[in-house]
């Protein structure tokens, strides 16, 4: 496992360093330096959308990454359809594709398998559009599992074990980024840090690697920390950008979007949901309109900061080809080039 030193970073640089001193090193990072980069909006919502059949999830229902196998084609058709709209990036379809997860559905076996098509569907599609003035880029999602080890409900080195696998699989599979999302404990983002770190090293590739964190409707994570606790602790990791993504609509963001545009010194990724859900006859509903989302990211473009942008839940084509218009010719903001020396509990950060 991989040991961090003493006011270093696995780099070999000093904690705070900038994403754009990597630039030349990464298309994906030199793309960000040079114009507001757009994310795709919610696989799951688009799969909905679908209307596929028990069959098609060979048996499974809701386990959307067993799709990457058994239906290419739809997923193919997603990741299409959203740099059609105008992303820049699109997100593998690997949101629960840990052995941890999978193991719900007898899959487990097939991880690191699952992790590297979905990565290589997109991979293949992100090339297709990709041009010399405008290449595509390929995230790989990592989701937060379905257990929290800051409460003990997974051990930290069974849960590095697991995210070493599915971040080796999408590296394999051609991923531009990795990108941890949907964080709800500072343990667990940590632990997908260093195993994602480990996946690199074993594989000799490197790539930038992304943390996108969940704040719920107590304006805090799931585990009760506040913003300045993640930041605190997502800056003294090896991470290249640092969001926010799920839970609400971008108009219970602003004030945690506000604190990361003042102060973060990595790259800012924002992608609310589509407002917050609610029920409408057994379906769950998202009322922000595509125009509404656009609005609310010139916003944090502009008066923030933020790098980039894109949807969550309840997202789709359309809030993005929205999105994509309202922030086309925008430039991303310089990041600070320090941030103050902290330390981090599970709640907050002192100086």
């Amino acid at each position: 496992m991989r040991k961090e030193g003493d006011g270093n970073n696995v780099y070999g640089e000093p904690m705070a360093f900038l994403a754009q001193d990597r630039a030349g090193r990464f298309p994906f990072l030199a793309a960000m330096e040079r114009r507001v980069l757009v994310w795709d909006g919610a696989m799951g919502t688009m799969l909905q959308e679908a209307d596929l059949s028990l069959e098609d999830f060979d048996g499974l229902e809701g386990c959307n990454e067993v799709l990457v196998r058994t239906r290419p084609d739809v997923v193919e058709g997603i990741h299409r359809a959203y740099f059609e709209a105008g992303a820049d990036v699109v997100e593998t379809d690997t949101f629960g594709a840990t052995s941890l997860v999978l193991s719900e559905y007898g899959l487990e076996k097939e991880t690191l398998d699952l992790n590297r098509r979905a990565a290589q569907l997109a991979r293949g599609v992100a090339d297709s559009f990709t041009t010399e003035e405008r290449p595509r880029f390929v995230a790989g999602s990592m989701g937060p599992t379905t257990r929290l080890v800051t409460l003990g409900h997974v051990d930290f080195d069974d849960l590095y074990s697991i995210y070493l696998e599915q971040a080796r699989g999408l590296i394999e599979g051609g991923a531009d980024l990795l990108q941890i999302e949907t964080c709800q404990d500072l343990l667990q983002i940590k632990c997908a840090v260093s195993a994602s770190r480990e996946a690199m090293d074993v594989l000799g590739i490197e790539v930038p690697i992304f943390v996108t964190v969940t704040m719920e409707t107590t304006g805090t994570m799931l585990v009760g920390s506040d913003i300045a606790a993640a930041l605190a602790t997502i800056e003294a990791l090896p991470v290249d950008g640092i969001g926010l993504n799920c839970a609400t609509g971008p108009d219970l963001m602003q004030e945690h979007v506000r604190f990361l545009g003042e102060h973060s010194t990595r790259k800012v990724l924002i992608l609310p949901n589509a407002g917050l859900p609610h029920n409408v006859d057994g379906q769950t509903v998202y009322d922000l309109t595509p125009k509404e989302l656009a609005k609310f990211h010139r916003h944090f473009i502009e008066d923030f900061g933020v790098s980039a942008v894109g949807g969550c839940c309840g997202t789709t084509d359309a809030h993005i080809k929205e999105v994509a218009r309202e922030v086309a010719g925008l430039s991303p903001r310089v990041r600070p080039r320090h941030f103050p020396p902290q330390v981090a509990s599970l709640y907050g950060a002192v100086s």
